[in-house]
């Protein structure tokens, strides 16, 4: 009986750890050559996820947040970066800011954002000198210092701040309103960094959104308007004659590489999707649209990948599963992968 008894335990052992090697082959795996998806999912339905994309096959993990930290990784994701070996993650439903060891996935840190125990709404992020800086709805951008991983300081700006970045040691902050939509916010707001207080303010129209830097002192807002009516268009802001331009370009947000802008749009009325690009050296549109609507069903936004080819993010309606779609610079799909709810950012591990 002790030697049957004995037989059985050891089969059973070798069988459980059989299948936890199988179970856990994501979380053992290193991370590398591969993509790191931040998918937003639904607002108020705790349903945000990282997909990792594995390049050299395009094996999809999907939820590896959860696999790695055992508990959801909250509501809302809304912007993700990578600084030095850790990655950021904004967390806007759960008021969170969420820091992960880049090499493992696993948490080291997560920040409330809970001011006076009011939930601040964490939005977009800039990186400078060592300080990671958010903007909140609360009206506020927030300086977490990324050594300690704690809030070093809290500049008041205007209301509901969203787009944010950095150009000649000055912070830009859009300004949207956008919690009150029918009176929004027009302005854009220069914080100083060495000062970390308010010098300027632009107005560059209603709502504005996503905002980018270049090389030649100029900053790109997007000012989403009221989506009907009022275009969603870029608007450039020259630092260094403080002049505000609509460019009467379309656009729902933008990325760039080089000198050059990739401008994604999104009609809402048409359920149309349209990719530009724009060359910041000669300030002219290059080519007014870049990739076929066919391929993509809801355009989120448009990231350079490769020297020769382009991510679009496809939303799906909002409610289905989303999609990476990879272009060549000659508008051709070249590749779909399925990933998670309403993907919005990608690290690129190479």
């Amino acid at each position: 009986m002790k030697l049957i008894k004995y037989i059985i335990i050891t089969l059973l052992v070798l069988t459980s750890c059989k299948k936890e090697k199988v179970d856990t082959s994501v979380m053992d795996s290193s991370f590398n050559n591969g993509l790191l998806v931040l998918n937003e999912g639904l607002f108020q339905h705790n349903n945000s996820t990282l997909s990792w994309i594995n390049l050299a096959n395009n094996e999809v993990h999907n939820d590896v947040f959860l696999e790695k930290n055992n508990r959801p990784l909250g509501d809302t994701g809304n912007d993700m970066l990578v600084y030095g070996g850790k990655i950021y993650i904004v967390v806007t439903g759960s008021s969170t800011i969420e820091v992960i060891d880049k090499k493992t996935l696993k948490s080291i840190k997560q920040i409330q954002f809970n001011y006076n125990n009011q939930p601040q709404e964490p939005r977009k992020m800039a990186i400078y000198s060592g300080k990671v800086f958010v903007s909140s709805f609360d009206g506020y951008v927030t300086a977490i210092d990324t050594v300690s991983l704690n809030i070093s300081k809290r500049i008041k700006v205007g209301r509901n701040p969203e787009g944010i970045c950095v150009a000649n040691q000055s912070l830009y902050v859009a300004n949207s309103g956008g919690l009150d939509f029918q009176n929004v916010d027009t302005t854009v707001f220069e914080i100083d960094l060495n000062t970390m207080s308010v010098v300027d303010t632009f107005i560059v129209g209603n709502n504005p959104g996503s905002m980018i830097a270049d090389e030649f002192n100029n900053i790109y807002v997007v000012k989403r308007g009221d989506y009907t009516s009022d275009p969603s268009e870029i608007v450039r802001i020259n630092t260094s004659d403080k002049s505000v331009t609509n460019l009467g370009i379309a656009a729902s947000s933008i990325s760039k590489r080089g000198n050059q802008l990739y401008i994604s749009y999104f009609n809402h009325s048409s359920g149309s999707s349209a990719v530009s690009t724009y060359d910041c050296a000669s300030q002219s549109l290059i080519n007014p649209n870049l990739i076929n609507n066919q391929d993509i069903t809801t355009l989120y936004g448009v990231i350079p990948f490769k020297s020769d080819e382009l991510i679009c993010l496809d939303a799906m309606s909002f409610t289905n599963t989303g999609y990476l779609r990879f272009f060549n610079y000659s508008g051709n799909l070249n590749n779909s992968i399925k990933v998670g709810l309403n993907p919005n950012s990608i690290v690129h591990y190479e």
